[in-house]
């Protein structure tokens, strides 16, 4: 976790902490599973007491992230670091643990390399966690102790969209958005995922909380499809279409002496980049008078901002994708304890 960046710890939702039944709704994988006894052993409000018990200052965000109020994730590395000294924890850096076995008496035995100079060195152990996020050794270690794997994939990624027009957009933002993404391989067709939130045009195509929500939900479909697609955009999510075309209308009569490209309804909380760019995906509007617009145009115009539509040909790209989909399968885990199913004192915790 690089100091600089920021650590969101839990989320808020309207106000409450997200706990039960809202929280699991927005789990892309495993709601099923978690249902039950798992968040009234541990849940968000016993984390942010945690926390907060042990000095760390927390703040809520409009979206209802929580963070630590320094908005840095050093306060939270140097909060753990602090509490596992207390608690007699030796951390040892610079060393990799390259197997994992089980002696005759239910013990484990942890071969331990160091990376840099020739050391090997077995440590014997009642008890182990693995914790090693979505590193390639930690399911090599949980697969040694007899777990299966399910094949991780990145989940948290922006879209590349195969449209040279976007470039000149980039930076442009929208408050609210109905994003769909549609999936089809030769196969069968993919179920259709939608998410409403915020967008950004970056310079290879699409970001933000409803592309990143649309990336989670989506993950394996997505790697099934080698991450090639469609993306609906309703730019005005919250207008119907009928309603849009009305607003159209009235704009056109109060504002007829104007062309169309230079002017729009303010109501639709557009940039004007953008409007030019839906102009130019009609027929040439040039120099067109709103009052020399078609209903035709109009109803094109209506249809093209209720349902834009993109090629998705790729994911954005990260030297690490710092959040996956897969690893040790949830029915292999007891949720109560996070205990192995399969072998006595194995633990789990986070991404593995």
């Amino acid at each position: 976790m690089p100091l600089l960046k920021r650590c969101n710890l839990v989320r808020r939702k309207n106000g409450w902490l997200g706990i039960g039944k809202i929280l699991l709704e927005n789990i892309p994988r495993g709601n099923k599973e978690l249902r039950g006894s798992f968040f009234n052993m541990h849940g968000p409000i016993d984390t942010m007491s945690w926390f907060l018990d042990h000095g760390v200052e927390l703040k809520t965000e409009m979206d209802g992230r929580v963070f630590p109020a320094s908005d840095s994730s050093s306060t939270i590395i140097e909060c753990l670091l602090s509490e596992a000294k207390k608690r007699g924890v030796i951390v040892q850096t610079g060393k990799t643990v390259t197997s994992a076995s089980t002696t005759a008496d239910g013990k484990f035995t942890i071969k331990v390399e160091k990376r840099t100079v020739d050391f090997l060195e077995f440590v014997e152990a009642e008890y182990l966690m693995i914790a090693s996020g979505s590193s390639e050794q930690g399911y090599k270690l949980a697969a040694q102790l007899g777990h299966s794997i399910v094949k991780p994939v990145p989940s948290l990624f922006t879209f590349k969209i195969d449209d040279f027009q976007l470039v000149e957009l980039s930076g442009v933002t929208f408050p609210k958005v109905r994003a769909k993404l549609k999936l089809e391989t030769i196969l069968k067709s993919k179920p259709e995922h939608t998410q409403v939130g915020p967008m950004l045009v970056t310079h290879w195509g699409f970001s933000g909380p409803v592309i990143i929500r649309l990336s989670a939900w989506g993950s394996r479909d997505l790697s099934d499809t080698d991450y090639k697609g469609s993306l609906l955009v309703d730019c005005v999510p919250d207008l119907h279409v009928e309603d849009l075309k009305t607003q159209l209308i009235q704009h056109k009569n109060k504002f007829s002496k104007q062309k169309v490209i230079n002017s729009f309804p303010s109501e639709l909380g557009l940039v004007k980049r953008f409007w030019r760019y839906i102009l130019e995906r009609q027929e040439s509007t040039g120099d067109l008078l709103w009052a020399s617009a078609s209903n035709n145009l109009l109803t094109s115009i209506a249809s093209r901002l209720k349902n834009c539509t993109f090629n998705v040909k790729g994911k954005g790209q990260f030297k690490d994708e710092f959040v996956t989909a897969g690893g040790v399968p949830l029915s292999e885990v007891s949720l109560n304890t996070m205990q192995s199913r399969l072998q006595l004192h194995l633990f789990f915790a986070g991404e593995v």
